[in-house]
């Protein structure tokens, strides 16, 4: 059996020889994985060795390691068991870890031709997965992950105003200024029955408990390749791996769909029904009550409203009406419940 060449693209020969010593396994057991973006995979049967593509993913690999040791205390959560911390410059120029590989396969594998059933299974397990962390105590996390702050503010502007009290109302002001302007402009009729004078305070009356949710530890980048599965009979969830963007947060930021690929988007009619199961699934797990069970859906159809007007893979009708929709739906929910 010869050694796969691929592994040669993460260690030199004597890299190589070094390791396989050090670490008591057989090179002709290993194969490598370049899917990261800030680290290089090496893999056996029931072992992964995560390594720092470069300089810039060594924090990046601390943050992982740290999130791992923190998670391993609890039996619940599906994650690599932490193994070894490695530093050993005749191997690598930067400190590696060694980790179990987990079973099961990656969702994206089976996503492609899931029927809706199959896909609301495993977004109810995910979200109950979602609430097991977010119960970690924030005691319990190290200083680094508490001082880390998203990794894309820029792409999460409007995100990250609406999620502060301080400036919650003027950008949920500022949202109705562009979606008045955009309906007057284009002539619109969908979503016509959100231009009235008390859709604003609707809004903020759903929105200001939802930002007042006590911040969590959150993984903050879940998506398709990220989550192993059992079986595409059960949607069981295995693992969730790729613990390097984890910090800390408000819980919506979880339930992201703009972290995922292409195979979420197209149950966009769907959104709905997605986070309001999701929603009511992780509220339930956490014990926590609320007045509104709009909050996570208002939350994204808003954010996804003002995407589709400005992201240009976004910028089509077709994507516009399904915003509006949307969030014609979820503030009528609103209205209904606040009577």
């Amino acid at each position: 059996m010869e050694i796969d060449n691929s592994v040669y693209g993460v260690l030199n020969y004597q890299q190589l020889e070094n390791f396989c010593e050090r670490m008591s396994i057989n090179a002709e057991n290993l194969k490598a994985n370049f899917d990261g973006w800030r680290k290089l995979i090496l893999y056996s049967d029931d072992k992964v060795f995560l390594f720092p593509r470069d300089p810039r993913g060594v924090k990046w690999l601390d943050i992982e390691i740290q999130a791992y040791e923190v998670l391993n205390e609890f039996n619940d959560i599906p994650v690599p068991v932490l193994f070894e911390r490695v530093k050993d410059d005749t191997i690598s120029y930067y400190e590696f870890a060694m980790v179990s590989r987990l079973k099961g396969t990656a969702y994206s594998k089976f996503e492609p031709e899931l029927p809706i059933s199959s896909v609301t299974k495993m977004l109810q397990n995910l979200a109950n997965l979602f609430a097991s962390w977010h119960n970690i105590p924030l005691e319990s996390i190290p200083q680094k992950i508490k001082e880390r702050e998203l990794f894309d503010p820029k792409l999460y502007e409007w995100e990250i105003k609406t999620l502060n009290h301080a400036t919650l109302k003027e950008s949920l002001s500022s949202t109705y200024r562009i979606l008045e302007d955009y309906l007057n402009k284009q002539g619109h009729e969908l979503g016509k029955e959100l231009l009235s004078k008390d859709t604003v305070d609707l809004w903020l009356y759903c929105l200001e408990e939802v930002v007042a949710l006590s911040p969590v530890f959150l993984h903050s980048d879940i998506h398709e390749d990220q989550i192993l599965i059992d079986s595409e009979e059960n949607m069981k969830i295995t693992g969730i791996l790729d613990w390097e963007t984890a910090r800390i947060g408000n819980p919506v930021w979880e339930f992201n769909f703009f972290e995922w690929g292409y195979g979420i988007w197209k149950w966009r009619e769907n959104f709905n029904d997605f986070r309001r199961m999701m929603w009511n699934t992780y509220l339930s797990k956490r014990k926590i009550n609320l007045e509104s069970l709009e909050g996570l859906n208002l939350f994204y159809a808003l954010s996804e409203f003002l995407r589709s007007l400005d992201a240009p893979i976004a910028k089509n009708d077709e994507s516009i009406d399904l915003s509006l929709l949307s969030l014609t739906e979820v503030t009528q929910k609103i209205r209904k419940e606040k009577k």
